[in-house]
């Protein structure tokens, strides 16, 4: 079973893993494919600037 990981924002890929098949993971999936979300690189950069997080350098936004 895989898991793949696309961006929230955009919708572009980010990665795609094998994972344990169970029961539950069976039901979520479709065509043995599960789908996850993220931010990719490029939205997580434009959310930062637009609202002016992780400024200071440090992880206090997060």
């Amino acid at each position: 079973m895989k898991i793949k990981t696309i961006c929230a924002w955009c919708g572009g890929f980010i990665s795609e893993t094998n994972c344990p098949e169970t029961k539950n993971s069976q039901v979520l999936a479709k065509a043995g494919v599960m789908v996850s979300h993220g931010l990719c690189s490029a939205c997580r950069l434009a959310i930062e600037t637009r609202y002016g997080l992780n400024q200071n350098g440090g992880n206090e936004n997060l």
